[in-house]
Parts: C-alpha cells; sequence; structure tokens
C-alpha cells in the first residue's frame, strides 16, 4: 500500500528504510525532515527537498518510494473558500498597501496579473 503526499507536506525517511542504509547516508537522512514538491495524486513517487540544516547541505531527491517515507506534517489548508468572512480578511491585510490581484471567472490570475506578482 502506498500514501499519495500532498504538495508541502512534511515527510521523512522512516526508521525501516533508514536501518537499510549505508551508515554514512543513514546518519545523513536520520531525522531530517524534508518536504514533498509533486502532487501525490499526479505522481506516484514524489520529489522531496530537504533544507540545509547545519553541515549537512541541501539535498533534492526524485522520485522516492512513498512506502519509504512517514508523514511529520501535512501542510496548512490554504484553498480560498466563499464563506470566509470579508471583515476577518481584511482585519488580516490591514497593513498592506497592496491591492489583491482580481481572479477571472475561471479562478485562475490573468497574465498581466502574475506578472506583476514577479517584478
Amino acid at each position: 500500500m502506498s500514501t499519495a503526499f500532498t504538495t508541502g507536506a512534511k515527510v521523512r525517511f522512516a526508521q525501516q528504510r533508514l536501518s537499510t542504509l549505508a551508515p554514512r547516508d543513514r546518519k545523513g537522512l536520520a531525522g531530517r525532515i524534508g518536504v514533498v514538491q509533486t502532487d501525490g495524486k499526479l505522481v506516484k513517487k514524489p520529489t522531496v527537498y530537504f533544507p540545509a540544516d547545519g553541515a549537512r547541505s541541501e539535498l533534492r531527491l526524485f522520485r522516492v518510494e512513498p512506502a519509504h517515507l512517514e508523514l511529520v506534517e501535512n501542510p496548512p489548508d490554504t484553498s480560498i473558500t466563499p464563506t470566509v468572512d470579508a471583515g476577518a480578511n481584511q482585519s488580516a491585510h490591514a497593513n498592506s498597501n497592496a491591492e489583491a490581484p482580481a481572479l477571472q471567472d475561471n479562478g485562475e490570475l490573468s497574465q498581466s496579473d502574475l506578472d506583476k506578482l514577479f517584478e
């Protein structure tokens, strides 16, 4: 049985998998938390990014067997729903001078709005 991990989920290698690795590899991965960078609904074997941690440099592993991973934390739900209280949303962004870009009818940003986000 394999698990589909959501993009942004925090994972680590399962102890069972670590026990089969060479001592050097085990030391480099034991206890290290990585972030899934691919959508489990689209890709069976995710890409996992491990940021630099102390003396350990950053590491990106491609096509990791999901059975070798265990979930540490799911990403926060960042989807926008129409039931969100507009007043609460305005107070959260009261210090922002930038106007939020408008979504098109299909729920996506226009190309010009996307370009503005990366200026």
